[in-house]
């Protein structure tokens, strides 16, 4: 073991998200921060490097060295669906990173602005039909939020003009000024929106409703059975960062994780707490990979 190695952590420690602050990443990574800071005692420093579908922040991890002083809190879509809707992305997923842990996972939230027609998911093919171009605008806040918003508007015959934000507080920011129609968006990002009656909740992306919004159906029970589009975030580093300063970081995770205090911080996210099987982590990336390369290809989804 090196010196720098078994010394770690012993300055400041880069959290980078890869959205701008308010969305579930953010909100997650901030919790994350606070309680290693806390069982590691060093300070760790949430830094949010937003825009292009987390590929900025991703490529700053990638290239920074390789030591423990940077690291990510990746969601799904920067790991496993960038690459099936990106023709060419400067960083590789499998390669590029090592798995540390998988913090945790939640579904999206359809959600209509506070003008929308309508209360339940079915009433967003009728207010595209009122329309002049008969579709409706959708407030895209990362790519896992346009591939999940398009792999339903394909099955169930809704037109969707995707408008692009730099993550989830831009997106709920712009629902609230009614700029676009409808999102997907994740729960800890609305919820608060939600409860004020500013944002209506239609639909949940994943087969189990949420814990927090029991009485919103899923998407499966709106009629596009077999509908299951989870999101997770896992923390990952550059590649070649030495696996003495990975087993700090899950030795510290793994504790946290276990906490009864992070599962109660958990909820109003909407999120199940994850675990530091970094083997797994690895599995389900690939895997997921595989599943979105045929779902964006069987729906015909590019970004470029």
């Amino acid at each position: 073991m090196s010196q720098a190695a078994a010394q770690y952590p012993d300055r400041p420690v880069s959290v980078v998200v890869g959205f701008a602050p308010g969305g579930t990443n953010d909100i997650l990574a901030r919790l994350i921060a606070a309680k290693l800071q806390t069982r590691l005692k060093q300070s760790f420093v949430v830094e949010n490097r937003a825009g292009a579908n987390s590929i900025i922040a991703a490529d700053y991890v990638a290239r920074a060295a390789p030591d423990g002083y940077t690291v990510f809190v990746a969601s799904s879509g920067a790991l496993t669906i960038n690459p099936a809707t990106y023709s060419k992305l400067s960083y590789d997923p499998q390669k590029d990173f090592k798995p540390v842990a998988l913090l945790g996972s939640f579904p999206l939230v359809v959600v209509g602005n506070a003008s929308f027609k309508g209360e339940k998911l079915a009433d967003l093919k009728m207010a595209a039909t009122r329309n002049s171009d008969g579709a409706l605008t959708h407030g895209v806040g990362s790519s896992t939020f346009q591939l999940a918003a398009e792999y339903y508007a394909r099955q169930a015959g809704v037109s969707l003009v995707q408008v692009s934000y730099r993550g989830t507080g831009p997106l709920v920011a712009a629902l609230r000024g009614n700029e676009v129609d409808i999102g997907f968006v994740d729960v800890a990002g609305a919820i608060s929106q939600i409860n004020a009656g500013k944002l209506k909740p239609l639909a949940v992306t994943t087969t189990q409703r949420s814990s927090v919004l029991p009485d919103v159906p899923t998407i499966a029970e709106s009629g596009v059975p077999g509908y299951d589009v989870p999101v997770w975030t896992g923390l990952v580093v550059p590649r070649n960062t030495p696996d003495e300063v990975v087993s700090t970081l899950q030795a510290a995770l793994k504790d946290i994780l276990a906490d009864p205090d992070t599962a109660e911080k958990y909820h109003p996210l909407g999120m199940e707490v994850g675990n530091v099987d970094g083997t797994a982590l690895q599995r389900r990336i690939a895997d997921d990979i595989a599943k979105w390369t045929d779902v964006a290809k069987a729906a015909n989804i590019k970004v470029d």
